[in-house]
């Protein structure tokens, strides 16, 4: 049997099978890459807490979860929840402004918080009756 007889359509396939395997080679290291790049560009960026878009209701809302609030510290925010539970009228807070009552907290940080907070207003007790 001659070996060079059958190398033209045998050389033909083999040569398909390299292109193909070059072209899925090319495919999973472009994805490679490019999800690198992704996590590199994105995700394990640092990010600041004033550049997240939070919508805090300070009525609500924890101590740690204060703390996400642009210049709120720990100390700030134990403040806003004393302040918070010793108030007798629930809410506490019912604008931006009412947290000008919180020692510390002046017309600048409320200015700084405002686009963060949202004030849920609490759902009316439910007595049985519908509403007229």
């Amino acid at each position: 049997m001659n070996p060079t007889a059958d190398s033209g359509p045998r050389r033909q396939v083999l040569a398909q099978q390299r292109a193909y395997a070059g072209a899925a080679l090319l495919l999973v290291a472009t994805h490679v890459v490019g999800t690198h790049n992704l996590w590199r560009n994105h995700a394990l960026q640092p990010v600041h807490r004033d550049q997240l878009h939070l919508r805090i209701d300070p009525n609500r809302a924890s101590a740690a979860e204060l703390e996400l609030l642009p210049r709120v510290g720990p100390r700030l925010a134990d403040k806003i929840t004393a302040y918070r539970n010793s108030v007798a009228s629930q809410p506490a807070f019912r604008t931006p402004e009412d947290l000008d009552r919180v020692p510390g907290i002046g017309p600048r940080t409320i200015e700084l918080l405002r686009p963060h907070l949202i004030f849920e207003q609490p759902e009316p007790a439910f007595d049985g009756h519908p509403d007229p």
